[in-house]
């Protein structure tokens, strides 16, 4: 039976999670022994064991799916800061950003998104159509509580499609293999997860009561917005100055199930200049 959307989504955002745990195992942002190791995708994964580091991904993996329903996004990015010492007043610097381009996601209207996917003849990963298979958004959660009694509950990537877990088998792989290729960061970093906006007149932010996001710093926003500004002012002449980082490392580019997304390693400025620094203080890479 074809997946749906919905489905696909899902495994999508199960990757993703997996992707921020193991990112901040590898980066060193946490303590190793905070981590445990497991599989995912026929690959050895880390995840968090700290309920807070856990309840915050889940919670901030959840917004961001949100928002790919509703096809605003065109980024995603988890941003590795250092506030350096000047914590109490500094603004954060920018370490490096791990960027996962998804603007040629689908935008699929919210009455076929629980309807099957097939693929047509000629295979093309571009090319699909839908056929009805449920009616209900929370129809497939519900068919995985069917049965009697306590069921062992199934890996989260044991109903995923072949092509798809190789897919995401490959981007995990090359993430170990570019973050051990990467310098270490200082001590004491921190990490965030945002998104970029789609630059289209209908794409409003994502505001509202709760309001799960908040405006990235003014080194991350975007340039070239019209209105008077102030070029005096230093939020304008910072404005922009960390995208795309110092330099650009390509990750993987994954083309899963009707999903297709490029992964790359941002380094920033910050890195290199704390890098050279002679007083800096610098952890070892794992």
């Amino acid at each position: 039976m074809p997946q749906t959307y919905l489905e696909q989504l899902a495994h999508f955002t199960n990757f993703l999670t997996a992707y921020v745990h193991t990112l901040l195992y590898l980066r060193a942002l946490y303590p190793p022994t905070t981590f445990i190791r497991a599989r995912f995708h026929n690959t050895p994964v880390h995840q968090s064991r700290h309920p807070d580091v856990c309840d915050w991904i889940r919670d901030a993996v959840s917004a961001v799916r949100d928002e790919l329903l509703a096809g605003t996004v065109a980024r995603i990015g988890v941003a590795i800061f250092w506030y350096g010492s000047n914590e109490a007043t500094g603004s954060p610097k920018i370490m490096e950003r791990y960027m996962l381009d998804v603007s040629q996601f689908p935008v699929v209207p919210k009455n076929e998104r629980a309807m099957g996917i097939e693929w047509d003849r000629d295979d093309s990963p571009t090319s699909f159509s839908v056929s009805d298979h449920e009616d209900e958004e929370d129809k497939a959660p519900q068919q995985a509580n069917k049965g009697k009694g306590k069921e062992k509950a199934q890996p989260l990537d044991a109903d995923v499609e072949v092509d798809m877990s190789e897919q995401f088998r490959a981007a995990l792989v090359m993430l170990n293999t570019r973050c051990a290729q990467l310098k270490a960061l200082p001590k004491h970093c921190s990490f965030n997860i945002s998104m970029e906006l789609k630059d289209e007149p209908d794409m409003d932010p994502p505001v509202g009561h709760p309001q799960p996001w908040v405006p990235v710093q003014s080194s991350l926003q975007k340039t070239g917005r019209k209105g008077a500004r102030n070029t005096e002012d230093q939020l304008f002449r910072d404005e922009g100055q960390d995208l795309g980082g110092a330099r650009l490392t390509p990750i993987r580019t994954v083309e899963a199930g009707v999903f297709r997304f490029e992964a790359w390693v941002e380094e920033g400025k910050a890195k290199f200049e704390a890098l050279e620094a002679p007083d800096s203080s610098f952890t070892s890479s794992i």
